[in-house]
């Protein structure tokens, strides 16, 4: 199946466990040889006074890739959050995923 990141982040992430919508994806790790997507990263809960921590999906975590609606199979307590980059601009990366704002040690 190819599918590009541009159809990915216009559809909903349904996580099937709990039917909680989680947004829209707003980016995607790729390994660093570029070979296969580590997975994708949605919107956390805002906090006031805080920065913005996003939420980590693993790849194998996508159950389905659908019309409308991605569906993920997740465990709400084994999420892992990423914090968003202050000056990081989504939709005007020079880089297609912006893997390089995330620090690896945040990742499963």
């Amino acid at each position: 199946m190819e599918i590009s990141y541009t159809e990915l982040r216009s559809k909903e992430v349904v996580n099937v466990n709990s039917g909680v919508r989680m947004g829209k994806i707003i980016d995607m790790i790729i390994d660093s040889n570029g070979k296969s997507v580590l997975g994708v990263v949605v919107p956390g809960v805002k906090k006031i006074f805080r920065a913005s921590e996003d939420i980590f999906i693993p790849w194998r975590n996508i159950s389905k890739i659908g019309a409308d609606v991605i569906l993920v199979s997740l465990d709400i307590h084994a999420l892992t959050n990423v914090t968003r980059s202050q000056n990081m601009d989504l939709h005007k990366n020079d880089d297609c995923c912006g893997a390089d704002k995330y620090d690896d040690t945040d990742y499963l």
